[in-house]
């Protein structure tokens, strides 16, 4: 009875004393500067606003921040000499995105029947190391608590390799802590390689992994196929992903503090970095085949036609399929030799890629549509494919055997062929085309003589001119071949073009849903990358071997180029890049905006060093 007639006694009288003091509302940092990976945490205190506190706060603009946590509140009181004071604090733990110096305005809060504004704060923002530092920070220890114990890696299975072959990419997210959820914010930079989103169970699988002594629960959130398109010293960049994690308040020695904690903690939002991957690729052997066009793996091939006995102008179907494992989205389609009366139509290419296994595997088949015009027996000369096997080191060749075809003769009239033959043998074409008459004719000149005239001069002298042209010419095409910078330079825009006309095409070609399918848009963002890559190495003069953007960047700037053209340029390139990770990249309006982009850049750029 005694313990309650006192709580009563204060709760009666607080209110009263509280009102004797005035309210007030500070903001304040715990650090400052403060370095780009690290995180700090400001605060808003609320003095003397009794027992109820505030409402309607409303915070400043912190879009220059990521908000990890917050806002994360705690009341104290105290009694000193009759004297009663108490404050309400409102934390929240951020982290810079970026360096510079960023104001964060006044904040304001609704208490004793006022609206209250506390001052504005500059936050100076430093270079700083790419994870947030791992220390306690001011009135909340979330940095402190999840330390070493949350983090992301990403891992290759080889770090050397050839160029085409695959590399395994995977990002696991190891944690010794309750993780609520999380999702991917911002994927990684892969330049220079073409990348296969391995499957991955929408359940993660975890399981347990022991780093310098610990033990932690690890699970697999990404896997990607890398081949590597280009030689060189190539990059994977770091991938973000954004956590929900439980962690426990500190505890304090404020009775009422204590009695408001949530016993089982509270859920604070947490940023995970991994680390960049580089990846040395070496180009392929010199030694290649003609028909090779770049695939990379261990394939076989096969060739069939749905009928071997057809009639002329009647279609037959010739399919090419190549399967096995390795870069096969990239495989093109081999050359196929026909007889000359043979019509040939642009192939249909069907993908069946798997992408469950540790390998990329599956086939791509080519289906030609091919129309005889001409009865007889026909041959298809055998079709060759190509590849370099990195296991063996060596480049591999395959043929499909010969296939012979019995052509009749269809119910339409044969035009006539005209073929190879002597005079002789050429009598009669059809009715109407007859050998040509060689005896004479019975015409003689009348009183004038070509030799004599001075067109046969001009005629004699024209082979000397002719001859001095063709001099002066091989001498200045000699002068432009040993020069391959400026050769490079002067056909930089045409090849862009030419990229860009086969993305455009890729952007209007419609599938049977009447929009573009995933693989047209795949390849059409692959078609301007290269057309944007291609454009930059000749037009700078930089070899696609020792082409990089940061290398890109940096001439560019040297040359004179608007900083706003560069960044426009980068932005473009890394949309490119995150086009087969992120889908909502491939709508249409995104792939057009993207093509008007390319085309703007690449004029503006040549306009600058023309």
């Amino acid at each position: 009875m005694a313990n309650r007639a006192i709580i009563l006694l204060v709760a009666a009288v607080l209110p009263c004393a509280l009102r004797a003091q005035s309210a007030d509302f500070q903001a304040s940092v715990d650090r400052n500067p403060v370095g780009v990976g690290d995180q700090f945490t400001l605060t808003f205190t609320l003095s003397n606003a009794g027992m109820g506190g505030g409402k309607n706060m409303q915070l400043p603009d912190l879009s220059k921040f990521h908000i990890m946590s917050g806002p994360n509140q705690s009341t104290s009181m105290q009694i000193i000499n009759g004297a009663v004071s108490s404050s309400v604090t409102y934390g929240y733990i951020l982290q810079p995105k970026e360096i510079g110096k960023f104001t964060i305005g006044p904040c304001s809060i609704d208490a004793d029947g006022k609206t209250l504004r506390s001052g504005p704060i500059t936050i100076e923002v430093v270079k700083g190391s790419p994870r947030p530092k791992q220390q306690a920070s001011g009135t909340d220890d979330v940095s402190a608590q999840i330390g070493d114990n949350l983090f992301l890696r990403a891992t290759v299975d080889r770090t050397h390799v050839v160029q085409g072959e695959q590399v395994n990419l995977v990002f696991k997210l190891y944690t010794r802590l309750s993780i609520n959820n999380y999702a991917v914010d911002k994927n990684p930079t892969m330049t220079g390689f073409w990348g296969e989103d391995v499957e991955t169970p929408k359940n993660i699988a975890l399981t347990n992994e022991t780093i310098n002594g610990k033990q932690y629960r690890v699970g697999i959130i990404k896997r990607v196929a890398l081949f590597p398109t280009q030689a060189g010293q190539l990059e994977v960049g770091p991938m973000e992903v954004q956590t929900t994690v439980q962690v426990q308040d500190r505890r304090s020695a404020d009775p009422f503090d204590s009695f408001f904690r949530d016993p089982f903690g509270r859920a604070v939002n947490y940023v995970v970095k991994s680390d960049p991957i580089k990846i040395k690729v070496d180009p392929l052997p010199p030694d290649a085949p003609s028909e090779f066009k770049g695939a990379v793996g261990q394939f076989a091939m096969s060739t069939v036609v749905d009928k071997k006995t057809t009639r002329t102008n009647e279609p037959i179907n010739l399919k090419v399929t190549v399967s096995g494992t390795g870069n096969i989205k990239l495989i093109e389609s081999p050359a196929v030799e026909l007889p000359t009366d043979f019509e040939q139509y642009t192939p249909k290419v069907t993908d069946n890629i798997d992408r469950a296994g540790e390998k990329i595997s599956g086939s791509k088949m080519f289906e030609y549509l091919l129309i005889p015009r001409y009865p007889g027996l026909k041959i298809i000369k055998p079709v060759s494919f190509s590849f370099y096997d990195p296991a063996r080191r060596e480049y591999i060749k395959l043929h499909s055997p010969q296939i012979e075809l019995n052509v009749e003769q269809g119910t339409a009239p044969v035009p006539p062929l005209i073929t190879g033959g002597s005079q002789e043998d050429v009598r009669v074409l059809s009715q109407d085309i007859r050998f040509i008459k060689l005896s004479g004719t019975g015409l003689a000149p009348q009183g004038s003589y070509l030799h004599t005239s001075a067109i046969f001069a001009v005629m004699m002298l024209l082979p000397l001119a002719g001859v001095g042209a063709a001099l002066v010419y091989a001498r200045q095409r000699q002068a432009v071949m040993l020069d391959q910078a400026g050769y490079r330079n002067r056909r930089a825009i045409k090849i862009a073009r030419k990229g860009l006309k086969q993305a455009e095409y890729l952007l209007h070609e419609k599938g049977s849903s009447g929009t573009p399918a995933n693989n047209q848009r795949l390849r059409f963002y692959g078609e301007v990358s290269k057309a944007l890559w291609k454009y930059l190495g000749d037009k700078l003069a930089i070899p696609q071997a020792a082409f990089s953007v940061e290398g890109a960047v940096a001439e560019l700037g040297a040359r004179a180029v608007p900083a706003e053209l560069i960044g426009a340029l980068k932005s473009l390139l890394e949309t490119c890049d995150m086009a087969r990770f992120a889908p909502t990249s491939l709508e249409f309006s995104v792939m057009a905006r993207t093509y008007d982009e390319a085309q703007r850049i690449i004029v503006s750029i040549e306009r600058i060093l023309k």
